[in-house]
C-alpha cells in the first residue's frame, strides 16, 4: 500500500515530502541536544563551583552601599557563579537563591578538593598531642597568613596535632587595593566599605590567639633559669641565638572532629597537658606528653600514669620541635610528681613513638622512641626504655650510640633523678 502511495505521487509532491523528513529529523536532533545541554547543566558538571570562607555571610541584589538581602550562605556552603564582577560575584546557593557575595569569602574547587585529599592523606597519622582551639579559625591548605582558607574551626573545638612547622610571619593578610573603574562609584563604595570590613576581621581572627596563656600556679620566674649554672646559662643563650633573626610563627597541621585537616597558627592551640604536669613546665612550652605507663595508688585508688613530656623555648621559629624530654614518675607515698629523668639541649624533632618491648630477663617494658639530629646533620633515631623509674638507652647488638648534634657547638647535658 504504501509502496504504491508514493509511486502515485507527483515529483513535486515527492520532492516536498522528503524535504519535510529532512527538516523534522534536523528539529529531533535539535531537540535532544537541547535536552542534552540542559541536563548537563542540570547536573552540575559545567558549573564554575565555588566554596564560602566566611562564617556567615548575606548575597546581595546588587552591588553598592544599600542593598537588599537575597539570601544567606555559610562556611563550608558550595555556590554556583552566575556572573562575575570586580571583587565580587553573583552565585546560586544550595536553597536557589541568588545574589552577589564578596569575592574574598569565596575559594575555588581546586581548594575544597585539596583539603578532602590531606584529610585522607593523613586521617591515621598518630596524633602527637591534642589541643584546643582558643577562638575561632579556619584551616589553611599550607602554612601561612596569606595562603588559601576553607573550614572554620569553632572555640573550643578538639584538634589532634600532627606535624610542627615553622614560616615567616606575614606583614598583612588583607587584600590588595581594588582597581578603579570609571563611572562605578557606587560599586567602588562597597569594595571600599568591604576591604576595611576584611582588614577588621583578619586583624580580630590572628590577634585572637595572643593573648597570654595561664600562668603556671607554682612558678612565678622560670625555674630552669634559676637552675642553670653558667656553663648551662651560656648553652642555653646559644640555643635561643640559633633562632631566626626575621619574625616567624608556629604552624600545627591538625586533625579535626569534623572531619578536616589542614594548618592552623600554633599559638591559637592551648595543648591538652594534665594539671599536675603542666605545673612542672618551669617556664617552658610543652610541646607533647605521652602516657608510658601506670601504677595503682591505693590511697588515692586510682591508677596513675608516667608520662614522656617534650618542651621546647617558649618563643616560635626555632629549628628544632623541642630541644628537652622529661619523664615524670609518680610518688605514692607523697603522691605528687616527680622527675625520673631528664635530657636537655635535644636537637628534637617529631614524631615520637611509644609502646612496649619484651626485654630478656625483664620482661615487658615501656619504650620510647625520638628522632634527633645527629653530628653530620641527619636525622638519627635514640631508643629508651623506663625500668621502674629508670630510664635507660636501648642499643641493638653491637651499634654505636647515636652523638646528638650540638646548637651554636654547645654540648648535651643529662640529669636524672
Amino acid at each position: 500500500m504504501h509502496l504504491h502511495l508514493r509511486a502515485s505521487l507527483s515529483p513535486r509532491t515527492s520532492a516536498a515530502w522528503t524535504y519535510f523528513r529532512q527538516s523534522l529529523l534536523i528539529g529531533i536532533c535539535a531537540l535532544v541536544a537541547a535536552l542534552s545541554a540542559c541536563g548537563s547543566r542540570g547536573s552540575g558538571k559545567q558549573e564554575d563551583a565555588l566554596y564560602v570562607t566566611a562564617t556567615q555571610a548575606s548575597l546581595r541584589d546588587r552591588v553598592a552601599p544599600v542593598y537588599t538581602k537575597t539570601g544567606t550562605v555559610r562556611n563550608g556552603d558550595r555556590v554556583v557563579v552566575l556572573e562575575r564582577g570586580k571583587r565580587w560575584e553573583r552565585v546560586r546557593n544550595a536553597a536557589g537563591e541568588e545574589g552577589w557575595l564578596q569575592d574574598r569569602y569565596l575559594v575555588g574547587e581546586n581548594v575544597f578538593v585539596t583539603f578532602q585529599q590531606m584529610y585522607r592523606d593523613h586521617q591515621n597519622d598518630p596524633a602527637q598531642a591534642h589541643g584546643v582551639v582558643r577562638a575561632d579559625f579556619r584551616l589553611h591548605v599550607t602554612p601561612g597568613r596569606d595562603t588559601d582558607r576553607l573550614f572554620l574551626l569553632k572555640e573550643g573545638d578538639k584538634v589532634a596535632l600532627l606535624q610542627r612547622t615553622t614560616v615567616a610571619k606575614a606583614a598583612s593578610s588583607a587584600p590588595p587595593p581594588p582597581q578603579l573603574q570609571s563611572g562605578a562609584e557606587e560599586k567602588q563604595d562597597a569594595t571600599d566599605a568591604a576591604k576595611e570590613d576584611a582588614a577588621k576581621e583578619e586583624e580580630k581572627e590572628y590577634k585572637a590567639g595572643e593573648k597570654p596563656s595561664a600562668p603556671s600556679p607554682s612558678a612565678k620566674k622560670p625555674v630552669s633559669q634559676e637552675r642553670l649554672t653558667g656553663k648551662e646559662k651560656a648553652r642555653h643563650d646559644k640555643m635561643l641565638a640559633a633562632a631566626p633573626a626575621v619574625p616567624m610563627e608556629d604552624w600545627w597541621l591538625v586533625r579535626s572532629a569534623q572531619g578536616h585537616s589542614g594548618w592552623i597558627l600554633a599559638r591559637m592551640i592551648d595543648v591538652e597537658v594534665p594539671l599536675e604536669i603542666a605545673q612542672y613546665a618551669e617556664g617552658q612550652r610543652i610541646v607533647a606528653f605521652y602516657p608510658l605507663n601506670a601504677i595503682h595508688d591505693s590511697e588515692l585508688n586510682k591508677d596513675v600514669p608516667y608520662y614522656l613530656v617534650l618542651m621546647t623555648e617558649p618563643k616560635d621559629g626555632m629549628p628544632f620541635d623541642y630541644n628537652q624530654i622529661r619523664v615524670f614518675s609518680w610518688n605514692n607515698r607523697k603522691h605528687r610528681y616527680e622527675t625520673a629523668y631528664r635530657q636537655r639541649n635535644v636537637f628534637g624533632f617529631l614524631p615520637v613513638s611509644v609502646g612496649k618491648e619484651s626485654f630478656e630477663n625483664l620482661g615487658e617494658q615501656p619504650t620510647f622512641t625520638i628522632h634527633v639530629r645527629d653530628g653530620s646533620g641527619s636525622t638519627a633515631e635514640q631508643k629508651y626504655r623506663l625500668e621502674g623509674v629508670i630510664v635507660k638507652r636501648v642499643l641493638a647488638a653491637g651499634a654505636v650510640p647515636v652523638k646528638t648534634a650540638q646548637v651554636s657547638g654547645s654540648k648535651s647535658k643529662r640529669s636524672a633523678r
